[in-house]
């Protein structure tokens, strides 16, 4: 039964990325079935991102109701645009929300508080509080609580791998500050009575945080390592860099409003998240497949290949030009792809590899 309700979490997740891809396709004019694709960003975001971290953490509980959170974030895609259901669909996010809540206070309970677990379980809340708002019509604010729930439970999850890393008290301050600038944003996005704007310390908490991941995190130290090592040390530094990027053009939109907001977005939810997941991906495998993928150098091409269609798309963004961003969006799309067909060829060799540099190593 765990097995089964396991797998079908990643088929969930494999084509919940699929709609979302397409419907980014669709958005940027390309001749796609654009069905699901009204709501592009929330399949993403919420579809294929929330199974993908639901699951993730309960695999690490090992708890079949624990299952509860990426099933319902994955239905809840499915019913997005399968069913052309948006209120069912936020409903099924919602329990999804909660659920991921309700694991992480288990895990805090069953085993110890710690900051990187509390930073993981403030980030649900902000996924859960940007879903309450949308129910309520402001995707806006909707959206300010999806950048903060990936970048809080990135920036938690890299935290926690440095927990034997000895950091001075001017490390631990800033990313406390880094974190609560988050989540003040969250609060004035859901309070827009307050009259305060969002995105201010939105983006200064994104930029802050890639800041802090450049300096104290051990990722940029290994950017010429070999293996999967070298690999994951520059999809992190990569993405790291995206990050500051997205966090530069986001507050250059707060004094100068255009598409270059969108772009910073795309910067940080592509360039940033997505690089964590090529990064992990070995790292991750193993322990959901109990499979060793065999290591290629091309597995590092995906990575640049995105990088590449980002700078395209911050041209054709700046210079107005419809037809470069396409080509962008394409480019998006193959580099995702391509790396997914280059995971499960090293899946598929896993058993023809012996030596050690095909070993994935945590960084």
């Amino acid at each position: 039964m765990w097995r089964a309700l396991v797998g079908a979490c990643g088929l969930l997740a494999v084509l919940n990325l699929l709609a979302g891809v397409s419907g980014g396709l669709a958005r940027l004019g390309l001749p796609l079935p654009g069905a699901a694709l009204a709501m592009h960003g929330a399949v993403m975001v919420c579809a294929f991102f929330g199974t993908v971290i639901a699951l993730e953490r309960a695999v690490a509980l090992r708890r079949l109701p624990g299952l509860v959170a990426p099933l319902a974030a994955g239905i809840g895609g499915l019913l997005a645009w399968g069913l052309q259901s948006p209120y069912a669909a936020q409903g099924a996010w919602l329990l999804a929300g909660c659920a991921l809540v309700a694991l992480y206070v288990h895990a805090g309970r069953s085993r110890a508080w710690s900051l990187h677990l509390t930073v993981e379980l403030l980030g649900a809340l902000c996924w859960l509080a940007g879903t309450v708002v949308w129910l309520a019509g402001d995707l806006g604010a909707a959206v300010t609580g999806w950048v903060a729930f990936l970048v809080l439970t990135i920036a938690a999850e890299r935290r926690e791998l440095m927990q034997m890393v000895r950091l001075p008290a001017l490390a631990r301050r800033l990313f406390v500050v880094a974190v609560s600038m988050a989540l003040l944003a969250v609060a004035l996005a859901c309070a827009p009575a307050a009259g305060l704007p969002a995105a201010v310390p939105l983006w200064s908490a994104c930029a802050l945080l890639a800041l802090w991941l450049l300096r104290w995190d051990v990722a940029p130290r290994h950017w010429r390592a070999g293996g999967w090592r070298g690999h994951t040390a520059q999809c992190l530094t990569l993405g790291y860099l995206w990050l500051f990027a997205g966090a530069v053009l986001g507050l250059y939109g707060t004094v100068v409003p255009g598409a270059l907001v969108a772009t910073g977005l795309h910067a940080v939810l592509l360039g940033f998240v997505f690089a964590m997941v090529f990064g992990h991906a070995p790292i991750i495998l193993p322990a959901l497949l109990r499979l060793r993928p065999s290591y290629s150098r091309w597995v590092r091409l995906p990575l640049w290949l995105l990088a590449a269609s980002l700078l395209l798309r911050i041209v054709a963004t700046a210079y107005s030009r419809a037809d470069w961003l396409a080509l962008s969006g394409a480019g998006h799309a193959l580099a995702i792809f391509a790396f997914a067909l280059l995971m499960v060829r090293a899946v598929a060799a896993s058993g023809h590899n012996d030596g050690k540099e095909g070993m994935p190593g945590a960084v």
